[in-house]
């Protein structure tokens, strides 16, 4: 009897991250896998010892997506052939050991995963724009599940609006801000083929932003937020605008996704960073404005 593969995939991360996981569990269940989610990152945010990771909050559930987190005896299983299979002990005794039920695959060994494996445990972000645009109709039928999410996927939004993302906060440590100069050609770009452009500024550093003189012709400059109402609502007022800015913020660019029109001007950073890989992130029609 054949014996189906079963996949567990971690949910962690931010919005953007969320949905890029989401979308590649659906991937996963196209191609036969028995598919779980574990969204136990966010307990650590519940307890009274620090975290080990920056501050998120599960945004929209599994079930959204048609899918069902995995139980408490599944998440042990996998917590104990994950110790299994990174034992020096075990290594030490067995020379290329290679747990023969468990693989815990991470984004940089997906490529060269091994297809006998019974429990597959995916643990990345799997930034994949093909996944997204292969998927889209089950990805606005996820989404406008939520009340908030739906009214704005349904509006027709005006033809001189458009939103631009900056993202600072973590950038910054990682040095893979934008510059000014981008910024700048990005607005420029929008004005040359807009008329009356409506321009809406989303922002992790509101106070930065509106000092600089770029900026002051915006309509409307948001910040950021951490509930997941308040993620909700601010990301179905990015669903709201008829061109993008996408910069290189994976938010952003999953609402340019979801909202394009044959019309729309989609600017996307390229490269998307500066110091790392980033993933598969631009459609082809896409205008790409240079970060140097």
């Amino acid at each position: 009897m054949k014996v189906s593969k079963k996949a567990v995939v971690e949910i962690k991360g931010g919005f953007g991250n969320q949905i890029f996981q989401y979308m590649f569990a659906k991937k996963l269940k196209n191609e036969g896998y028995d598919v779980k989610i574990n969204t136990r990152f966010y307990n650590q945010f519940n307890k009274t010892a620090p975290p080990e990771d920056t501050f998120r909050s599960l945004i929209l559930p599994p079930s959204y997506f048609g899918f069902k987190e995995i139980g408490g005896l599944f998440f042990k299983l996998l917590v104990i052939n994950n110790k299994i299979s990174k034992s020096r002990k075990i290594k030490k005794l067995i020379k290329k050991f290679e747990n023969p039920f468990y693989i815990h695959v991470k984004d940089k060994n997906i490529e060269n995963m091994p297809t006998n494996k019974i429990i597959y445990h995916f643990d990345g972000y799997w930034q994949n724009i093909n996944n997204l645009v292969s998927e889209k109709s089950y990805l606005i039928e996820s989404l406008s599940k939520n009340e908030v999410l739906d009214k704005s996927i349904s509006m027709n939004a005006s033809r001189n609006s458009a939103m631009l993302i900056v993202r600072r906060g973590d950038y910054l440590s990682m040095n893979e801000e934008l510059s000014i100069s981008f910024y700048t050609e990005c607005i420029e770009y929008f004005n040359s083929k807009i008329e009356n452009l409506q321009l809406s500024i989303f922002t992790d550093d509101i106070e930065w932003v509106k000092k600089q003189n770029i900026f002051l012709t915006a309509k409307n400059i948001y910040g950021p937020e951490e509930s997941p109402e308040k993620v909700l609502e601010l990301f179905s007022l990015m669903l709201n605008n008829f061109h993008f800015a996408v910069t290189n913020s994976t938010f952003s660019l999953i609402a340019a996704v979801i909202s394009e029109r044959t019309e729309s001007i989609i600017l996307v950073a390229d490269p998307w960073f500066k110091n790392r890989y980033f993933g598969k992130l631009v459609k082809e029609n896409w205008i790409k404005i240079d970060n140097i």
